[in-house]
């Protein structure tokens, strides 16, 4: 399963432009569970819109003006808890939800979960 905490190193390395170091950190992960197919897929497209410089892509443009997504977070883990949703539909949003999150400030990982 991939943690919170691997998920913030893959998307700190790709805001160092360091995408080998990204790719090597979720080719350690193999998804078992339809969920974790989903959040692993999603990862998996942050990295290859970064590595091709896609300047339509969400995470692209969310490095360099997260202001514009404010709010985008809470409709992704919206999404996840619909009722119809297949679980690697709702792994995906989860992702989604969280790195969204992470930039709006309003997802908090590691020793930050217990800070006011």
């Amino acid at each position: 399963m991939i943690s919170e905490i691997d998920t913030i190193s893959i998307i700190r390395y790709l805001e160092k432009d360091e995408v080998s170091r990204a790719k090597e950190t979720i080719l350690v992960f193999s998804p078992e569970s339809e969920y974790e197919k989903g959040y692993f897929h999603a990862l998996q497209g942050i990295i290859s819109a970064y590595e091709n410089k896609e300047a339509d892509s969400i995470f692209y443009n969310l490095i360099s003006d997260a202001d514009t997504y404010e709010g985008e977070g809470d409709c992704c883990k919206m999404r996840a808890l619909q009722t119809f949703r297949s679980a690697e539909d709702v792994g995906y949003e989860h992702a989604w939800g969280f790195i969204l999150g992470y930039y709006g400030g309003s997802s908090k990982a590691g020793l930050d979960k217990y800070t006011k």
